[in-house]
Formats: structure tokens, C-alpha cells, sequence
């Protein structure tokens, strides 16, 4: 067989199982919030993480434990409280789920946005981090911090493979860190639509919102310890890495005319 074509099947079968092996991985995260939480069944953790578990949020206590007091101090606390998910990215080793937590599922100015962020092995969950906001019943853009606002033209959609989700993991994570470190205005016109949707507190809606709020100070000294993306979206999180999370930002990016297109946030 020749070697190029041998060299061609090889990659494609690897690309496969790692394909399989994230969908699986979403499963084992995604009974958490359906059947841990929703499901009152805290006993499922045994079989969810591994023995070695570690932990980096400081308010849960160390291994599977800590883990399951913790979701029995949710349950018992909160016991009108849904766990929904709505949005969920699956790259490599990692999960990460972006999350509505309250009483009432149909509102999502009330509650708590969360973002978890989980690392597996053997169908197991080896770490966890995650960050907390309360969402504000006022936004600029008038957005809840939740929804999906955008519509792809007519006659387009998400065009994206594993290739492409690279390339654009590499393109978000090189815009924020130039636009919020640097101030490299510049990259607001070459990069983001300028309907631009947002789901952040204090940015309204357009590129122009988004120039203004960089312009008038944004963030610095920001640090990226890692990014994911799956179809059109990218995750980016920030932080110390070792320790718990500071922020997440997820970013729609479509990829038909290379714009970063929705934004949301927890921090």
C-alpha cells in the first residue's frame, strides 16, 4: 500500500476514536446535570469520578466525598432548583458545560450561570474547575447571558471540521489576548461582525459596543491556560490554571465570512 495513502487511513482512524471517545465523554458529564441534580441521584458520582480526583474549586471538599456532600448540600438546599444546559463543548480530554441553575427555566436573568470544566480519562472524571455569576436582570444589550440569538443566513450554516476548529481556536485566542493586552483596536474591524451579538452585563450589542468598552479601559493582564472549540464555537478560559477558573468566554465564530459573530461570559 503506499505510504501516503497507509499515513492518510492512519490519521483518519485516530481522528475517529478521538471523535468517539469526546462524544463519550459528553455523556459521562451530562448525567451529572440530568441525573445527579435533576435526578436527586448524588450516589452516581461513585461511578462518575475517578478514585484520584482532584478537585480545584476550594468550597468542595477533596475526592469523590467532597463531591457527592457537595451535590447533596445543592439538592437539599435548592430542592426547586433545575440544572439546564445550554451550551457544551467536548475537545480532546475536556468537557466544559455552560449551565442555568434556578427555580424557573424560562427565565434567565434570575438564578446562577455557571460554567463547569471537566478532565477525563477512561470514561472517568480526573479534575475539576468551574466559575459562579449571578446573571443581572438589566443587560446592555438586553440579552439574557444565555441565549442563542444568531441566525446563519439563508443557504449557509456552521461549516466546520476538526481542521477548521483548530484554526479557529488559534485565531479567538490570538484576538483577545492582542485586544484586551494590547489594545490592538484594529482587530474589532478585521474580526468581529458588525452585529455582533452580546451577552456580557455592560456591552451592548454591535462592534461599535465592543470598541467603545475596550477602548475605555477593557481587561488587562490577561492569561489564557486554555481554549476548546467544537463546530462553531470557542472557549476560552482564563485563570491560573492549577487553581479555579476567573473567567470564560464562549465565541461564536462563523466561519463563512471569518467573523466572530456571539459572545457570552462567566466570570
Amino acid at each position: 500500500m503506499n505510504i501516503v495513502k497507509l499515513i492518510s487511513i492512519m490519521l483518519l482512524l485516530g481522528l475517529t476514536a478521538c471523535v468517539e471517545q469526546e462524544k463519550d465523554n459528553k455523556v459521562v458529564v451530562e448525567q451529572i446535570y440530568n441525573d445527579v441534580i435533576n435526578g436527586l441521584n448524588t450516589g452516581l458520582v461513585n461511578s462518575l469520578y475517578a478514585e484520584d480526583f482532584i478537585q480545584h474549586n476550594p468550597a468542595i471538599g477533596e475526592g469523590i466525598a467532597g463531591q457527592e456532600e457537595y451535590f447533596d448540600a445543592m439538592i437539599t438546599n435548592n430542592p426547586n432548583h433545575i440544572a439546564t444546559i445550554k451550551h457544551i463543548v467536548a475537545d480532546g480530554d475536556y468537557v466544559a458545560v455552560h449551565w442555568h441553575y434556578g427555580e424557573d427555566v424560562d427565565n434567565e436573568y434570575v438564578g446562577s450561570a455557571r460554567v463547569d470544566l471537566y478532565k477525563l480519562a477512561d470514561n472517568l472524571i480526573t479534575e475539576h474547575w468551574d466559575v459562579i455569576m449571578t446573571p443581572n436582570m438589566n443587560t446592555a444589550s438586553g440579552n439574557s447571558v444565555f441565549s442563542d440569538l444568531y441566525i446563519y443566513p439563508e443557504n449557509t450554516y456552521a461549516n466546520t471540521n476538526i481542521s477548521i476548529e483548530e484554526i479557529n481556536k488559534v485565531i479567538v485566542k490570538d484576538f483577545y489576548l492582542d485586544l484586551f493586552n494590547n489594545q490592538n483596536l484594529d482587530l474589532i474591524d478585521e474580526l468581529v461582525d458588525p452585529n455582533y451579538l452580546q451577552h456580557n452585563y455592560w456591552v451592548p450589542n454591535g462592534s461599535d459596543g465592543l470598541y467603545n468598552y475596550v477602548s475605555g479601559g477593557g481587561t488587562q493582564g490577561l492569561t489564557i491556560f486554555l481554549t476548546l472549540a467544537e463546530d462553531d464555537m470557542v472557549w476560552t478560559f482564563s485563570g491560573a490554571g492549577t487553581y479555579n477558573l476567573q473567567t470564560v468566554d464562549l465565541w461564536r465564530f462563523d466561519n463563512n465570512i471569518k467573523k466572530i459573530v456571539e459572545h457570552w461570559d462567566v466570570f
